[in-house]
């Protein structure tokens, strides 16, 4: 050991200037390695998309990435997707035993299936094995180099070519918007401050927190909800400028527990622009729309239910006279018939700092 005040030998100060230079480096390429793992689901494998469940962006953008499917990949895999069943929303078997989230026929699915989410199963019904089974397809068929014979041996028809390029042309951020889905989903400006493709179970602290006056436009003082969701909850309103009409209270089987919102646009904003960005982000898509819950709609993990066009009662002034989106978090209960206490667990997704 060297005695106090001793200065360092010449070798000592070599070796402490490299090792500092070899962690600067390795925290540039730490920091570079997370900001490209931040971006993934957005643009960092293929353009943002337009349109889709949130849930799912993601899981186009990894398969495409993992197959080299180029640009247009995310938007090709979602189009495939919707045309084959609604995002997931029909399910049944096909008169042809195609099944699953991708319509794969027994034969093609022996061939192709894989076990993305490493769950050891690997299962045509799971979003994350079809999509990527999917792409792992359209890469040995041709593409990214001849997308048309890619879609072709999907499909052997030249009108579901034409389909599946029609919706991956509204579903990439080039693209217009189609009347299904109209909204830009996932990458959009202030989707992405939300993590909602994950549901993070809260057990605490259950009480009930007012909601801000300013989000407040129905009688009264603004009404509560539960504490743990009220970060989601506020998120929702100023992103999508809604504001609300109706929290924890009774005469409403599903807001007594302080788990739901009713909603309408600020004031000056439109429906499709507010209530239905929303929703659409939140997983609901219109072909879901008389039934509101999983698995008939794609929800985003933390939600439990949406109200919107469709659902009796509930959406925009042209679908019902009592106007406005529901949506309804999850929690270890669902509803009670007058005011009932904090459930013992909710489910939130998180949002980025």
């Amino acid at each position: 050991m060297e005695s106090p005040g001793r200065s360092a030998s010449p070798l000592a100060v070599l070796i402490a200037l490299a090792a500092a230079l070899l962690l600067a480096v390795a925290l540039a390429v730490s920091i570079a390695f997370l900001s490209r793992g931040a971006a993934s689901s957005c643009g960092a494998s293929g353009g943002p998309l337009q349109g889709v469940p949130a849930k799912l962006a993601p899981i186009y953008q990894r398969a495409s990435a993992k197959y080299g499917l180029g640009e247009r990949g995310p938007s090709i895999l979602a189009a495939i997707n919707w045309v084959e069943t609604s995002f997931g929303a029909n399910l049944g078997v096909s008169s042809a035993e195609a099944e699953g989230w991708m319509q794969f026929l027994p034969s093609s699915w022996a061939a192709y299936g894989v076990d993305a989410n490493d769950d050891g199963v690997k299962d045509p019904y799971d979003p994350w094995d079809a999509i990527f089974a999917a792409a792992r397809l359209l890469r040995a068929s041709g593409a990214p180099g001849n997308w048309h014979e890619a879609i072709f041996s999907y499909n052997h028809a030249e009108w579901y070519v034409e389909k599946v390029e029609r919706g991956a042309a509204r579903f990439s951020a080039a693209g217009g918007a189609g009347a299904e889905v109209s909204a830009p989903l996932g990458c959009a400006a202030g989707v992405s401050d939300a993590v909602l493709g994950s549901a993070v179970r809260l057990y605490a602290p259950r009480v009930f927190r007012p909601l801000p006056a300013r989000l407040w436009v129905g009688y009264g003082p603004p009404q509560a909800v539960d504490a743990r969701i009220w970060p989601d909850a506020v998120w929702l309103l100023e992103t999508f400028e809604l504001r609300v009409t109706a929290a924890r209270e009774s005469g409403h089987n599903t807001h007594g527990d302080g788990t739901a919102m009713d909603m309408v646009p600020a004031t000056g904003r439109g429906w499709d622009e507010t209530a239905l960005r929303a929703a659409l982000a939140l997983g609901w898509i219109p072909s879901c729309g008389g039934n509101g819950a999983a698995p008939v709609c794609p929800l985003v993990p933390a939600i439990q239910f949406i109200g919107y066009n469709g659902y009796e009662h509930h959406g925009d002034p042209a679908h019902t006279d009592s106007p406005h989106l529901h949506v309804s978090w999850k929690g270890s209960e669902f509803g009670c018939p007058g005011l009932c206490e904090p459930r013992e667990w909710v489910e939130v997704f998180a949002l980025r700092e």
